[in-house]
């Protein structure tokens, strides 16, 4: 979950696959999933928690940059949602959606043999994988370099210069349907015409 997106609801009511972002709804479909199979393939509690550590809990670093770096202050579900679905987003550090974290996990993994570790990384990773290829349509820049902690570094974490949204939209919709939903697509920003170089004044 990043910003704003639209989904489309089939005759049953359920939410169908978002065509823009991954909502935070469909993270939480997804993860039931795969802790229905982890559950189903070992029979184990804490391997199918951590599994779901990974693929849904690890939105936890939003709600540390909604606090810490946007500063909002409102903790109700609602207020929390809207921030983001309505593309409100200042600042996205992200600690947890990044690949280089992603590597020193992996590294501890392989040479504890820890499969609690590896049991979040194989959630943390599914979600990753989701959030590139869904959020990868709503931003006009690299949604691969984004997931990069460096990256947003070098980018001071600016939401606005990372994914190019430029508009926000508000949100009518109740929570849970918002939650499952998001909001309509935010428009994303008009590159710049290029400069004119001349030595004519008129376009000085």
């Amino acid at each position: 979950m990043i910003v704003a997106g639209h989904a489309s609801f089939g005759r049953s009511g359920m939410p169908l696959a978002n065509d823009d972002d991954m909502s935070p709804g469909g993270h939480l479909v997804t993860t039931a999933a795969a802790c229905a199979a982890t559950a189903y393939a070992t029979g184990s509690a804490p391997l199918t928690a951590a599994v779901a550590a990974g693929g849904f809990f690890i939105d936890v670093d939003h709600a540390v940059d909604y606090v810490l770096f946007d500063r909002q202050r409102d903790l109700r579900p609602g207020p929390f949602l809207r921030h983001f679905v309505e593309g409100r987003v200042r600042y996205t550090v992200l600690v947890l959606h990044s690949y280089e974290l992603f590597a020193v996990l992996g590294a501890i993994a392989c040479w504890s043999h820890a499969p609690l570790l590896s049991a979040y990384l194989v959630g943390a990773l599914m979600h990753l994988a989701l959030d590139i290829v869904f959020n990868g349509r709503i931003t006009p820049y690299s949604i691969a370099a984004f997931y990069s902690f460096s990256y947003r570094l070098a980018h001071r974490f600016d939401a606005g210069a990372l994914l190019g949204i430029a508009e926000r939209h508000h949100v009518t919709a109740g929570f849970w349907r918002a939650f499952f939903q998001g909001a309509p697509p935010l428009k994303r920003l008009t590159p710049s015409p290029p400069r004119r170089f001349t030595n004519n004044p008129r376009y000085e």
